[in-house]
């Protein structure tokens, strides 16, 4: 129960600190005298990380264990928040160019990509670890719960400490890693799979279906939060303020939706990987059906909220259906190849949502409603990941 509390608070923390620090880019750059531009890149600078070390980092936790990964994955990100509020104190104060501040702070946002999967891949192959078959769902739930968790209490801290300075947050972000480190450093077990010669090249072909649901999943739900704030504005006229407050309580749905439905429907029902996923899928795009066909604050939000029981679904559903699709011994790459299919979404989903909103403001939502229509005919229909239902033999 220890080792689920330790995941728990390491996933959480981590959402935290990025829910702490992503909205506070944009106002941040202005105030340094960056260009919009310049925020594009350092912001996608964190995803592009994401996707080159996942995979890295959950092979790293199968060869070396889950506590040292996790224990290098919150180091970095301190070191990262510590880095960027420095850097950026600095740079409020004159003391770089304009240049030279924007390469800090894009390294700062490079150690942050690169250090968040570590924290997420070893999270997720210890709860593998630490697992039946039959209860993966509802401990890889937990971690979902985190997520959800983490979209509201970082945005609402952050919210709350900016009445001190834009800076605070920030210097909240450094210290909240620090303290989960010696948690997991004096209270976690090492936990590392037995790897046996023959098994090194077991082939996983069964988590290709999961991986491509998860890219799916994530790019919608990105895209999705990245056009959200055009969409909120242009359709019901909002000013700047009213969108940035219209947008965090839909954010704040979505994280409540999600939370709740992996603490509730998920733990204590133990439904498998596929019939979460087939669940799932289908209520995130009515959620978007919803979304693009009535234009009132009270259905956007009613819409949020049930993207949140789709995506609270989905998001267990491959994490775990990932998970048992490979042997013991690879738990940390299967958790780790995840991991890079959600940096895959969250590059791609920012990149043409932004595009396509410029064809039109529903654009966007469209295209995401066929991808997510034919992912569901996809998860209730197709054999090879109905082969989750067997088991893997190590």
């Amino acid at each position: 129960m220890r080792a689920k509390s330790i995941i728990f608070t390491s996933v959480l923390i981590g959402y935290v600190g990025l829910g702490i620090l992503n909205p506070l880019v944009a106002p941040l750059i202005r105030e340094l005298g960056l260009s919009e531009t310049d925020a594009g890149w350092i912001v996608a600078a964190s995803s592009f990380m994401v996707l080159l070390t996942s995979a890295l980092w959950g092979s790293w936790s199968d060869r070396i264990g889950r506590k040292p990964v996790l224990l290098i994955g919150l180091t970095g990100m301190a070191a990262s928040f510590g880095m960027f509020v420095a850097v950026t104190e600095q740079g409020l104060a004159g003391k770089f160019q304009p240049a030279v501040l924007f390469t800090l702070l894009l390294i700062s946002r490079l150690l942050l990509g690169a250090a968040f999967p570590a924290v997420l891949s070893s999270s997720q192959a210890y709860m593998a670890d630490i697992t039946t078959e039959k209860d993966r769902a509802a401990g890889m739930s937990l971690i979902g719960a985190a997520n959800g968790l983490g979209l509201v209490v970082g945005p609402a801290v952050g919210a709350l400490l900016t009445a001190l300075s834009l800076l605070a947050p920030i210097y909240l972000a450094v210290v909240l890693p620090l303290l989960v480190m010696l948690w997991v450093a004096f209270g976690m077990a090492n936990s590392k799979p037995q790897v046996h010669g023959q098994q090194k090249k077991t082939l996983r072909k069964g988590i290709l279906p999961y991986l491509a649901v998860a890219m799916i999943v994530m790019m919608a739900l990105i895209q999705t939060q990245v056009t959200a704030g055009f969409y909120f504005q242009d359709k019901l006229g909002l000013s700047a303020t009213e969108t940035a407050q219209a947008v965090g309580a839909a954010l704040f749905c979505i994280g409540f939706m999600m939370a709740l439905v992996q603490f509730t429907v998920v733990r204590k029902n133990r439904l498998t990987p596929l019939k979460l996923l087939q669940l799932g899928v289908p209520v995130f795009a009515v959620s978007l059906v919803l979304l693009v066909s009535f234009s009132h604050i009270v259905t956007f939000f009613a819409a949020f909220a049930l993207m949140g029981v789709g995506v609270g679904l989905a998001i267990p559903g491959f994490t775990s259906g990932a998970s048992l699709a490979v042997a013991k011994h690879e738990q940390g790459a299967a958790a780790g190849m995840i991991a890079a299919s959600i940096g895959i979404g969250s590059l791609l989903g920012p990149l043409a949502g932004t595009f396509l909103y410029r064809i039109s403001p529903e654009t966007p939502f469209w295209l995401l409603i066929l991808l997510l229509a034919l992912l569901t005919g996809y998860v209730w229909g197709s054999r090879r990941i109905r082969g989750e239902q067997q088991t893997v033999v190590d």
